[in-house]
């Protein structure tokens, strides 16, 4: 009887182990799906595509010098308030004078921003402006010549994580994209998202940009003129170094630095 019982034991413990598999795997299936529609989901019916305008003469705009070029972009303090109020404020104190541009990917976008040539933060760095709460806007997207910010950390318990309303913040450092290149299949997929998005899409095929960025990171500004177009395009075709780790930053051969920015309207510093 002892052996029949001990056999029994051990069935009824394989057996819950399985179910316990399941509803594991249930549950990481329903988490990853939520979290999904909740970072692909955006409201397309009250969208303004304030990026397909040239901006007005007194809208608020930055100038940044760059050791290649420089690029004029319209600041979006009414999408992004957050953002733009502490970006403004670092660039007032000189926080991004002669930081370096610390990875790019050709053709497609450079990241920049950073006070070290490796992408790292400075020594001592408290995290104090590390830590702005992501802002997602159906106005904003990641054309060519948008200003993004990755995510850097989220927030949020199991429940959070379950309904996909884990907090995101993004820091310092920021993306410059230029675009993807849209062949045919590139093309039928972007089509094939939504019929709610065509504006949206016609945009991408139009102008450029990293489709799959959008609703994922901050958009805080962007780029206008041929000239800015042309510093960004020799800063995404500059030659690089091999990443150190899989999936690390590959910085251009030759330091590519933001000497300083500028903040002001857009009609005074696209005409200096």
């Amino acid at each position: 009887m002892a052996l029949k019982d001990h056999k029994k034991g051990i069935t009824r413990a394989f057996i819950l182990m399985i179910i316990m598999t399941l509803l594991c795997f249930g549950v990481f299936s329903c988490c990853t799906y939520l979290e999904q529609q909740s970072k692909t989901y955006v409201d397309l019916g009250t969208a303004t595509l304030v990026q397909l305008d040239e901006p007005e003469e007194d809208a608020m705009a930055m100038k940044v010098h760059t050791t290649v070029g420089d690029i004029v972009a319209e600041l979006y303090p009414e999408q992004a308030p957050a953002y733009v109020a502490q970006f403004t404020e670092l660039v007032k104190s000189g926080y991004y004078d002669n930081t370096y541009v610390f990875s790019v990917e050709k053709g497609i976008y450079f990241e920049a921003g950073s006070p070290n040539a490796d992408g790292t933060l400075a020594s001592g760095t408290d995290g104090t402006y590390e830590k702005v709460e992501r802002e997602i806007s159906a106005d904003l997207w990641p054309l060519r010549g948008a200003f993004c910010v990755p995510t850097t950390t989220q927030e949020g318990g199991f429940w959070a994580r379950l309904t996909g309303s884990m907090t995101s913040y993004c820091g310092t450092r920021f993306v410059v994209c230029n675009s993807i290149v849209f062949d045919e299949a590139t093309k039928e997929e972007l089509q094939s998202v939504s019929e709610n998005a065509e504006e949206i899409n016609n945009a991408f095929l139009e102008r450029g940009g990293v489709p799959n960025y959008s609703q994922q990171m901050t958009v805080f500004a962007q780029a206008y003129g041929d000239e800015s177009f042309a510093t960004i395009d020799a800063i995404t075709d500059a030659a690089t170094k091999s990443a150190e780790t899989e999936g690390g930053y590959t910085p251009p051969e030759e330091d590519i630095l933001i000497t300083s920015i500028e903040i002001g309207t857009y009609g005074e510093l696209s005409a200096s």
